[in-house]
């Protein structure tokens, strides 16, 4: 990895196609803190251009060098998010249960 002058590597530039890169493995190379290293990767991985994908088998991160690995992680990640919208209703149901408006049966009790 050749340097220029003035120019700063970003943490794309130490993302491998060929293999995964664990976090721990980001944060020795590049000398930045954990919490930088997530940071910047989520920032990548919002833009088609710099997309970064993971293993759900905590391997770490690589440029995903395929259609099927790109697939892979969407499914995962739409699965993820179906995981997340389940805890969310599931908190709400509390707060109403709390705020006593709701009914352990599920029926919403009206305050007249």
């Amino acid at each position: 990895m050749g340097m220029l002058t003035g120019w700063k590597m970003g943490i794309y530039d130490y993302i491998p196609r060929d293999r995964y890169i664990s976090r721990e493995e980001l944060v020795s190379i590049t000398g930045m803190s954990d919490r930088k290293v997530r940071d910047e990767i989520n920032a990548l991985r919002k833009n088609p251009k710099t997309v970064i994908v993971s293993s759900s088998q905590g391997k770490g991160y690589k440029i995903p060098s395929s259609v099927n690995e790109l697939t892979l992680c969407l499914n995962e990640s739409k699965s993820r998010v179906k995981d997340e919208v389940e805890k969310q209703r599931a908190l709400e149901q509390a707060i109403l249960e709390m705020q006593g408006k709701v009914e352990r049966s599920g029926q919403i009790l009206l305050d007249f």
